[in-house]
């Protein structure tokens, strides 16, 4: 079977063509259905950047409904070959079902386009991928062509393609060789030639989206160029431009002092008013209690974190939680106790009582063992941390985090004034470092662990 269907500018259009090697009248049932499908689809309503989307979720759904069709058959070969080109200009984007192969005929030989040619008549079934046969997920991949002018591109099915296969093709040839594919009774092929152009390509005009994005990329490369080499030049000549205005002001000998007094006085006010803004770190700062997981096991140091997983030590064991799913991803037990944990550029280094340092990486995967002299210091669990912008760019100034017996406090690193709190029932043991990716802390309470959130409102 066989069926197209192309705009009459010639700029689109679709070719679909379909063989089975049986003959039965259920076939042209099942041939009609899918032409009917195609033709009341959204195929010809389909852009171009939307096609190969289009073509793997229409085709992955479709042949599970071929699927069930040919079940209820007494069909030998309960699936079919299919062969579906669209086209947009010289462009075509084609799929392959079974049987059916393509290729473009260039001077003196045929090259394949979609799947290779040669040796496909010894391919098993499921390795030609009938539409509508496997009782799985069939691959769904369509391939990108680009027909050049005076180029011919041809798609049948393979049984017929040893014939091209056999002998040098030419023009000639090829007609020959068509013509008698065309006389065969289970014969069918489709053919497209590329012409050269009559009239001249319209340049495509820029979309307003197409202009916006031009203009973002070079402000951005200006603003790179001014940042990096301009030696901020657009400051230094204002700068300039206001002291040579100033200059042209002239004074007398009575007016300097009050001209000082003046100058002094709105310079105070203006530097009064830059240290209250940058002494004020955001308008809202607030601790929350984002989630909190029972331990059956006591912890034993300040957890650590990357950005997937939470490790908590107890005694000599070292155990991975993911962060979103709060499941154990895997454990290691060391010979001597866990005193601390630290996480450096995606390695977990793990410092131990028997005065030696372990790097982990990729899970519990061991990379190197080193020993140092010196004692680490004892039990360290509860110390003021300071967040500034470099930690999080939501901060303007600076804030001071300061873990206590029962509960964490901020304070304005400048006034001292208390931004916000968080209160717990049970004692504080320990808390990790703060999370720069989810913002948050991780705080050991007794037998739980807490993830506390820094919201920040600016």
């Amino acid at each position: 079977m066989f069926d197209f269907n192309a705009s009459q500018d010639g700029r689109f259009g679709w070719f679909l063509l379909t063989w089975h090697p049986e003959d039965d009248p259920v076939l042209e049932e099942i041939q009609t259905k899918i032409k009917l499908d195609i033709r009341n689809s959204t195929l010809g309503q389909t852009s171009k950047v939307e096609i190969e989307s289009w073509l793997k979720s229409y085709f992955s759904e479709y042949h599970w409904k071929l699927h069930a069709v040919f079940r209820k058959t007494n069909l030998k070969e309960k699936g079919i070959s299919l062969f579906l080109a669209v086209m947009y200009d010289q462009e075509l984007y084609i799929l392959e079902f079974g049987r059916m192969l393509s290729g473009v005929c260039l001077k003196d030989n045929l090259e394949p386009v979609g799947r290779n040619w040669s040796n496909f008549h010894v391919k098993s079934l499921d390795e030609m991928a009938l539409l509508g046969m496997s009782e799985k997920d069939i691959p769904v991949r369509p391939k990108r062509f680009l027909l050049k002018e005076n180029q011919r591109f041809i798609a049948m099915p393979s049984v017929f393609t040893d014939r091209l296969l056999r002998q040098d093709i030419d023009y000639g040839t090829l007609e020959t060789i068509l013509q008698s594919v065309f006389d065969d009774t289970n014969g069918c092929y489709l053919t497209l030639d590329s012409k050269p152009r009559l009239l001249a390509k319209k340049r495509p005009r820029l979309r307003r989206f197409q202009i916006s994005a031009v203009i973002i990329i070079l402000i951005s490369l200006l603003a790179v160029v001014y940042m990096q080499f301009g030696n901020r030049w657009l400051e230094s000549t204002g700068r300039k431009m206001k002291l040579l205005l100033s200059s042209k002001n002239t004074l007398t000998v009575d007016q300097i002092p009050q001209y000082l007094n003046t100058q002094s006085e709105n310079l105070k006010r203006q530097l009064e008013r830059i240290e209250r803004i940058a002494n004020q770190p955001a308008r809202n700062i607030k601790l929350t209690n984002s989630w909190q997981t029972d331990l059956n096991f006591l912890v034993t140091a300040a957890p650590a974190f990357d950005i997937k997983n939470i490790y908590i030590a107890s005694d000599n064991k070292l155990l991975a939680f993911d962060k979103s799913t709060k499941k154990l991803e895997w454990s290691k037990v060391f010979d001597t106790n866990i005193k601390e944990m630290t996480v450096i550029r995606g390695n977990l280094i793990v410092f131990l009582s028997n005065q030696t340092m372990v790097c982990l990486r990729q899970g519990d995967k061991l990379i190197w063992t080193r020993s140092f002299i010196d004692r680490l210091p004892g039990k360290r669990t509860l110390t003021p941390v300071e967040i500034n912008a470099e930690d999080d760019p939501r901060i303007n100034g600076s804030i001071l985090v300061v873990p206590m017996e029962r509960g964490i406090y901020i304070h304005d690193v400048h006034s001292g004034n208390l931004l916000s709190q968080v209160l717990f029932e049970k004692h504080l043991q320990f808390v990790s470092r703060y999370d720069a990716f989810d913002n948050c802390f991780y705080a050991v309470v007794s037998d739980e662990i807490m993830c506390i959130t820094l919201n920040i409102l600016n």
